[in-house]
């Protein structure tokens, strides 16, 4: 069970159970080892603010969606890309 602003919410937890990169049209970040945990009530993927600093992800401006990698330049601003969905 987590502990959330609505309340307590069950999910399931599975450790170790994935690989994640982030890959851009020029180059992707190091593999980083991630648990999953799956709700009944959301239908995309999230990240937390612990797996953002392990894929060495800077937010310049999350309401526009602008980021960078830490160990980009300042100037390399990168622009967040509109979700897909899978089928």
């Amino acid at each position: 069970m987590f502990n959330t602003a609505g309340g307590l919410l069950k999910v399931w937890i599975i450790r170790k159970a994935a690989k994640v990169s982030v890959i851009t049209e020029d180059i992707s970040s190091e593999e980083v080892d991630i648990d999953l945990v799956i709700s009944q009530l959301t239908d995309e993927p999230l990240i937390s603010d612990m797996l953002a600093g392990a894929l060495q992800i800077a937010i310049e401006d999350i309401a526009e969606g602008y980021w960078r990698f830490r160990w980009e330049p300042k100037e390399k601003i990168r622009k967040t890309l509109k979700p897909f969905y899978y089928s």
